[in-house]
């Protein structure tokens, strides 16, 4: 049998790990990762490997050779450009006439790879994706199965909305050679993208394994870390090199230990390295070879490759080093930190957590480095959020990195495309935004800048200039909470997409931008009068005429001076008598009704988000707000977006007005590509919103509390129920599993059906907690619904093992408590 080791990848995410060295060549207790792989493959009886590689190959072929020095025989195949993963499996297509293993040459694993043979064959099955299960699933595809093994679904990286299981494809495959006739020839194509979803609609045998045991994708640096930790711990069935001379320390060929050396398992030391006198090898220790560790010196919970020298009384904790690195005396690195290949650290200097050092750096005397040299990494550990990218201004949010993110972002767009840029009056907003304009020039982007303006407007410029995107700067949050976001878009005016964001924190990471020469450098405009266009857009959607003849009488807040800018000139065309609100209030409800007003408005998020509140001070719930953007909707004859949040009466609506209704994820982008040829939406538009509101009053000639008060009456309720990050996906697969039968929608996490309402479970994107929305027939169901589903996600957060030794407890103290009574 035959297998195919993928080994092109880069490893951005491992930087500076990977500056010199390609991604399966990274080192785990001083040996390759892909050596791991190649020993498993052998191990199993697979001894004819084709070996696709494309990023440094040199420093594969020269390691491995032909494979016989490791008792296997090694084909290389070279990929000119990246072809994806299954792309580069084709090129191997000649040799791989019967069915054959695909396997990374980059993760660590120790799985039984014959029983995962022996199911693709028992199942006749085009391709048998092995999988396992992980705490956190979101840098995967995660997949459900059926009892008999049948892929049923598949997604590739989903958001936490879109996680319905805790079970992985860990890139591991038995494929039949048939599964060439769905990758063609010298185009880029992956397998979970692009191969095993047609697989699916072409009603193929496609199958998944769950393995047993050891699986890790060394795809960042804390888990390249962690992978490591697990071999010490003996939680690798795979062999560790060197000899073990107590139950957790390994020691290489020639180790050097003086007298009074202190070693504190668990730790590995290899050939030739040399500890001197008093210094202490602390637990976690992984010491590559000819390392030399000076006197007093102390290493614990880190990483040094080979050939790295450590200084008198120098302090190296939860460090990794790459080879060749010179610290000095009484150095301090410390946690998280990354030293990259032949930096030179002098005497007394501090290399403070988390920060990365790219190689052939230099490191002064007494410096303090707080900042990481090249930035090629984020202290972000997702760089996107659900606005965009956030960070404390001038800690998290630099110029600097600003700077670096939005050339990654023009560098995914065509080669001189026009970019809106704009920005809140935030007077860092504006330093951030004129970093982001120098950025977009540098790489050739033709910049219009079109000043400070609400994101509503931003949005419409887009469109209306036709340019290929947008970047626009704000600041939230105040005091302590104070945060600034960079918000991008799309020639549509949309939030750019999940996979957008990928490209965009992929060349992040490897800082590959173009740099055009002087002659191609970008041009800036400033735009004039854009906030004229937009106001004149939303005025001529509605009647101004007879909403100036109502007279509505407005209570109005906005914490910003730009969007009240807009909105009041909009109300004063419209007629309307303003009564602005300058400093936040809890009760804007009750000044609208002491002010004897028509409506209260309060904005926030940049002009987004929108509150109403009715004459007689009653706040308008969100689920309120749809139905009456549903009957807006109604009069202007388009079709509603509605997120799976809504109650279930839109789809009523929606039949009684002919008007249809697309549920959609709760996200901003989901919510408006629905309708993203026209030029406003009432979604995350409070200015049109507002308008149209208006018109739809004056149209009905009522009030605002009329209209609330002949809404459906729904009962809904919405609780936020905390869990581990690590849990998330273990509750998704267990709640599934448990729904098997019922009446279920997967727009955005699980939506159950019931005669009594129903409820959906949404995973929080950023946080350790479930969003429960549930809607019920009764107060009773209501009630009913919502505890039945707090109750199962708080008990699916514990492992099979942890729930059963918790009814082990149970019945443990019931018996105690018994014998005591």
């Amino acid at each position: 049998m035959w297998a195919v080791i993928m080994a092109g990848g880069k490893g951005s995410r491992l930087r500076p790990l990977t500056c010199y060295l390609p991604k399966p060549m990274v080192p785990i207790l001083d040996k390759p990762c892909m050596e791991y792989t190649i020993q498993l493959l052998k191990r199993h009886g697979v001894t004819d490997i084709a070996v696709t590689c494309q990023y440094l190959s040199h420093a594969i072929k020269n390691y491995f050779g032909n494979g016989h020095d490791f008792g296997v025989n090694l084909h290389y195949f070279d990929e000119t450009e990246p072809l994806g993963t299954a792309g580069s499996v084709r090129n191997a297509a000649a040799i791989l006439t019967e069915p054959f293993l695909v396997v990374s040459g980059d993760a660590l694993t120790d799985f039984n790879l014959l029983e995962a043979t022996m199911f693709h064959r028992e199942k006749a099955a085009l391709a048998t994706l092995v999988l396992t299960r992980v705490e956190v699933p979101l840098e995967y595809g995660v997949v459900m199965t059926a009892d008999d093994g049948r892929i049923l679904r598949f997604l590739e990286k989903p958001s936490w909305g879109e996680v319905f299981s805790d079970t992985v494809n860990t890139g591991i495959y038995i494929l039949s050679p048939e599964i060439f006739d769905l990758i063609p020839a010298g185009e880029v194509c992956d397998f979970g993208k692009d191969v095993f979803p047609l697989a699916m609609k072409e009603g193929r045998p496609l199958f998944g394994y769950v393995a047993n045991g050891y699986w890790s994708d060394i795809g960042n640096l804390s888990q390249y870390r962690q992978s490591q930790f697990d071999m010490l711990n003996g939680r690798v069935n795979l062999s560790i090199n060197g000899h073990q001379v107590s139950e957790n320390v390994w020691l290489g060929e020639n180790v050097h230990l003086d007298a009074g050396v202190q070693v504190r398992g668990p730790v590995f030391i290899g050939n030739g390295t040399t500890v001197h006198e008093r210094a202490i090898i602390g637990p976690y220790t992984i010491l590559g070879q000819y390392n030399e560790i000076e006197s007093d010196a102390t290493i614990d919970h880190s990483i040094l490759w080979s050939g790295d020298f450590v200084g008198r009384s120098t302090n190296v904790s939860g460090a990794t080093l790459c080879s060749k690195v010179q610290v000095g005396n009484g150095v301090d690195v410390l946690e998280d930190s990354v030293v990259g290949d032949k930096t030179r650290i002098a005497n007394l200097a501090v290399i403070r957590p988390g920060v990365k050092i790219w190689p052939d750096k230099t490191i002064e005397e007494g410096t303090i480095q707080q900042s990481s040299l090249i930035w090629g990494n984020s202290m972000f550990a997702s760089l996107f959020g659900e606005d965009g990218i956030s960070g404390i201004p001038n800690y998290e949010l630099v110029p600097e990195m600003v700077s670096l993110v939005v050339a990654a972002y023009g560098s995914c767009l065509k080669a001189g495309s026009s970019v809106t840029v704009s920005c809140d009056e935030n007077p860092y907003s504006t330093i951030l935004k004129y970093a982001a304009i120098s950025s977009l020039m540098a790489i050739g982007a033709k910049v219009r800048d079109i000043g400070v303006v609400p994101v509503p407007v931003v949005r419409y410029e887009i469109r209306r200039s036709v340019a290929n995107g947008g970047v626009h700067i704000r600041s939230v949050g105040s005091g302590d909470e104070k945060r600034m976001v960079v918000q991008f878009f799309d020639a549509d005016g949309l939030p750019i997409d999940k996979a957008t964001e990928r490209k965009v924190e992929n060349a992040f990471y490897q800082e590959d931008f173009a740099r055009p020469g002087q002659l191609s450098l970008g041009k800036i405009e400033n735009a004039t009068e854009i906030v004229r266009f937009y106001m004149d857009e939303v005025l001529s959607r509605v009647n101004v005429d007879l909403i100036a003849r109502r007279h509505f009488k407005i209570v109005f807040y906005e914490e910003t001076t730009h969007v009240p800018s807009v909105m009041l000139p909009i109300l004063q065309k419209m007629g309307c008598n303003v009564v602005m609100l300058w400093k936040h209030s809890d009760n804007i409800g009750k000044i609208t009704r002491d002010n004897n007003a028509d409506l209260g408005i309060e904005l926030t998020g940049g002009g987004q988000h929108i509150r109403f509140y009715t004459e007689k001070g009653r706040q308008v719930s969100v689920e309120e707000l749809l139905v009456l953007q549903m009957l807006i909707a109604v009069k202007e004859r388009v079709p509603m977006a509605v997120p799976v949040t809504a109650p279930a009466e839109m789809e009523e609506l929606s039949e009684l007005n002919g008007i249809p209704v697309v549920r959609t994820k709760t996200i901003m982008r989901s919510l408006l590509e629905v309708n993203a040829a026209t030029p406003l939406q009432i979604h995350y538009d409070g200015f049109y919103a507002t308008a149209s509101l208006l018109n739809f009053l004056v149209g009905e000639q009522m009030s605002l509390n009329e209209v609330v008060e002949r809404l459906p009456m729904f009962h809904m309720h919405t609780e936020v129920v905390k869990c581990p990050i690590r849990s998330k996906g273990r509750v998704m697969r267990r709640l599934l599993q448990e729904m098997k039968g019922e009446q279920l929608q997967l727009i955005d996490g699980i939506k159950i059906l019931t005669d009594k309402g129903w409820a959906l479970i949404l995973p929080d994107s950023e946080r350790a907690q479930f969003k429960i929305v549930v809607q019920g027939s009764s107060p009773e169901a209501l009630e009913e619904l919502t505890q039945m589903y707090r109750d199962k996600i708080t008990a699916f957060q514990k492992a099979p093992q942890e729930a059963s030794q918790d009814v082990h407890q149970d019945v443990h103290q019931d018996a105690s408590g018994l014998s005591t009574g």
